[in-house]
């Protein structure tokens, strides 16, 4: 009898449970993956936080220790305030108020970071933008640089340095919070506003940006026990343009129209309405380059050199520093009819009228 052997195979069951126990195993090893991928991600992130954090830090640190030295601390008999070094060779800015009310033979004190203390002589002030320029005698000071204050932005990030309450080289930090800000205790108002703590003995100081250059010139304070305190300082650029006529002419010189102007408020019965661009005329003073030129009561100046006058501030600013003798052109409206005027500016006096603000509601 002959048998035939039978091939013989393994045989392989499958099983619902051995499926799933391949598939859990799959599914644990790409839970894991997952948490080791976002591990890293977080050590990752958490290091850059960190990076950030002390690069930060590390900054404020590098600009104050760099500009420190150029802070002073300004004494007279009622006042004690900052001021700031613009070169080696002792020029010191500070506030016009801080020196204003000086009796005959009173010295100013400078107080350096060193604790060297030099009597300072007055090179010039301006009352009307609260500037005062100060010298120390002596060399080899340490300066800060001056920056550009018509790039700075809303938001930045800025650094206060100065002397409140009398505590000296005090250091706070915030942000620039608004530009062109029209209000103020000067005749000429454009400040920078900084949520940075200012207080009293801060006038003079510098506002710092994170360049570790001076933009601004710290003036005035609002606030109260209620609330944070608003600062404001003066730009750096309309510093610079007192400082040079001080320096090279020995005082300082503003360009002289004879007009009162006011902003236009366009509102209806409710009340409901807008501020208009321009810069409204009410009054025009007799025998000045305004009344020679034929400007007219109601006249309404939209543009001056092809530039959109957006507020009576922004157009008296601006007048202010057109050199003497120069030709400018308003483009103006008189009776829905578009003109252009031009007219020669001249010095202003003491006496005269240049460009003096009020408001207007029209309705």
């Amino acid at each position: 009898m002959v048998t035939k052997k039978l091939d013989q195979k393994p045989i392989i069951v499958h099983t619902a449970r051995s499926k799933h126990t391949r598939l859990l195993a799959a599914l644990s090893i790409i839970l894991l993956l997952i948490i080791a991928i976002l591990t890293l991600v977080f050590l990752n992130v958490n290091k850059k936080i960190d990076s950030i954090n002390i690069n930060g830090e590390t900054e404020y640190i590098d600009i104050v220790k760099n500009v420190r030295d150029s802070v002073v601390s300004i004494r007279t008999e009622k006042s004690a305030a900052s001021g700031v070094i613009i070169n080696k060779n002792g020029l010191v800015l500070t506030n016009y108020h801080v020196i204003s009310e000086l009796k005959k033979d009173e010295k100013i004190q400078v107080l350096l970071t060193d604790k060297r203390i030099y009597t300072a002589q007055i090179i010039g002030a301006d009352d009307k933008a609260d500037v005062a320029i100060l010298k120390i005698n002596t060399t080899d000071l340490p300066s800060i640089k001056l920056g550009d204050s018509d790039n700075v932005k809303v938001g930045e990030k800025v650094i206060a340095i100065g002397n409140p309450f009398g505590f000296d080289s005090t250091v706070t930090t915030g942000i620039v919070s608004a530009l062109h800000r029209d209000r103020g205790p000067t005749e000429y108002k454009d400040f920078i506003q900084t949520d940075a703590s200012i207080n009293p003995g801060n006038s003079g100081g510098p506002l710092i940006n994170l360049k570790g250059e001076l933009i601004g010139i710290n003036t005035f304070i609002i606030g109260g026990e209620k609330f944070s305190g608003l600062g404001f300082a003066i730009p750096i650029n309309l510093v610079k343009r007192i400082t040079d006529q001080i320096l090279t002419k020995g005082k300082v010189i503003r360009a002289f129209i004879g007009i009162i102007v006011q902003d236009i408020l366009e509102l209806d019965k409710e009340g409901d309405g807008r501020i208009l661009e321009g810069a409204k005329v009410i009054l025009v003073s007799n025998n000045t380059p305004a009344a020679k030129a034929g400007l007219k009561t109601g006249d309404i100046i939209k543009e001056i050199n092809s530039i959109k006058v957006k507020s009576s501030n922004q157009l008296r600013n601006y007048v202010a520093w057109i050199p003497i003798g120069e030709e400018i052109k308003l483009k103006i409206l008189r009776e829905n009819e578009t003109l252009s005027i031009p007219l020669i500016v001249e010095e202003k006096s003491e006496e005269e009228i240049s460009i003096t603000i009020t408001n207007e509601t029209t309705k």
